[in-house]
């Protein structure tokens, strides 16, 4: 029997910038600022490809109101020219996956016209009525569809964890957000995990060495944001944070 093996390619698509620390550090009081960027994740194996994300817009008019950070996307993190360096055909693409609903994971869902989208029920349930504190999250404004509803008739919703083919699947995550989840990925060079906003950057996951690793200052439900963290370190899995600058430094994992 042969098990199935998946590589990574990890593509910035785009940066945040002059984001304060505490924002992605929990009880950061340094006053610094950082920045981050949006990644999407392509896995491949065999001929078939699945999408992890797929990162914000880069449409000026959508940047201005959505975003209050500084926000940047250089002409080769557009993500048709990210796809075209990878030789990926978008169309061809059949699975999409989100970690969560923010904005910044999911506005460019529509570039896949043919793909499924997997997100958690409860991610759906808050994000079609998240208080408004989350409004700027969700990309929620008045007159304006929300990024996560443009391809509402292609959700396939998923209630807890879930096997979606050999060698990938699901674990929910909650705590950044009611509905976040991460991507378990079997390679040749052992198990990866993506963790969404679960784990930001290394340095969370890190924690200056502590037993378990450092939530974000952006939650839904801190308790739970921990007990996610907790079991993720529990896994043995490798981490691949989803706003990490070495994450896309390094671009090829698995391989």
């Amino acid at each position: 029997m042969t098990t199935t093996k998946w590589v990574i390619d990890a593509v910035k698509l785009g940066e945040l910038r002059g984001v304060p620390a505490e924002l992605v550090y929990l009880e950061d009081r340094s006053r610094r600022t950082v920045s981050m960027p949006l990644v999407m994740f392509v896995l491949r194996s065999g001929k078939r490809t699945v999408i992890v994300d797929t990162g914000g817009p880069a449409d000026e008019e959508q940047i201005r109101s959505m975003i209050p950070f500084g926000y940047a996307v250089r002409e080769p993190e557009r993500i048709e020219n990210a796809l075209d360096r990878l030789g990926v055909d978008p169309s061809e693409v059949s699975l999409v996956v989100n970690t969560h609903l923010h904005w910044d994971h999911c506005s460019n869902n529509d570039v896949f016209p043919n793909a499924e989208v997997l997100v958690q029920q409860a991610e759906l349930d808050f994000a079609a009525a998240p208080d408004t504190a989350h409004h700027q999250a969700y990309g929620i404004q008045d007159g304006r569809v929300p990024p996560f509803a443009r391809c509402s008739d292609r959700i396939r919703a998923l209630d807890g964890p879930s096997e979606i083919t050999a060698g990938l699947g699901v674990v929910p995550l909650p705590g950044h957000s009611p509905g976040s989840q991460g991507v378990r990925v079997d390679t040749g060079d052992g198990t990866f995990v993506i963790t969404g906003d679960c784990v930001d950057t290394f340095d969370n996951w890190d924690n200056r060495g502590a037993a378990t690793p450092l939530p974000s200052g952006r939650f839904t439900d801190l308790p739970a944001f921990r007990a996610s963290l907790a079991r993720l370190k529990g896994t043995g899995w490798t981490p691949l944070p989803s706003h990490d600058h070495a994450v896309v430094e390094k671009g090829a994992f698995g391989y």
